[in-house]
């Protein structure tokens, strides 16, 4: 419940910024790497009856994006200690605001999500192994730091549905995530 009234917060002050905000130049083309640091918090959902309470987990990870006019796809890895991890590969749709410094990013889509060590059904070890499918959105404010670089903070929420990858009969995970991070990213664009 908490995570959807900081979402909801965080998406009421989007709009207003949105609304006053300039046009920011936009590639029509654009490649970037990136690499994030952040706290992950997995809050309910149906989870799994062998997975253990959620809490708030520190993480390092990247991501390997591009996009096409408006159209971003992105593979994005997280890693949360004691080999948890989850991997996303994500398409969708992505909007930048602002001037040619600082811009607000808009972002959302779905695909697919492998997670390892319960990283999103709750930590522990001996966890399975789980995949599925994950719809994603999310906002950024990022800063130029170079002609090339850009750094940020990112508010990105989800929700999941995983089924076990071995063919146990382990029952279906469902939940939500939400993720905040900084980040620093190399990002080439025509």
């Amino acid at each position: 419940m908490r995570a959807r009234s900081i979402v909801t917060s965080l998406m009421l002050g989007v709009g207003a910024v949105t609304w006053f905000a300039a046009p920011a130049r936009a590639d029509v083309v654009a490649a970037y790497v990136q690499g994030q640091g952040g706290i992950g918090s997995n809050e309910g959902g149906n989870r799994a009856s062998d997975s253990s309470s959620s809490g708030l987990s520190p993480a390092l990870g990247f991501r390997l994006g591009a996009r096409v006019l408006i159209f971003e796809g992105y593979y994005d890895r997280t890693a949360f200690g004691s080999g948890a991890s989850v991997s996303r590969g994500i398409l969708g749709l992505r909007f930048g605001l602002g001037s040619g410094h600082t811009r607000l990013v808009l972002h959302g889509g779905g695909g697919v999500v492998t997670e390892q060590g319960g990283a999103l059904t709750g930590l522990r070890l001996g966890a399975i192994d789980r995949n599925g499918l994950v719809a994603r959105a999310g906002v950024a404010v990022e800063q130029r730091f170079a002609p090339l670089v850009w750094g940020g903070a990112a508010l990105d929420g989800e929700v999941f549905s995983l089924s076990a990858v071995s063919a146990s009969s382990s029952p279906r995970a469902t939940g939500q995530d939400v993720f905040f991070s900084l980040y620093l990213k190399f990002e080439l664009g025509v």
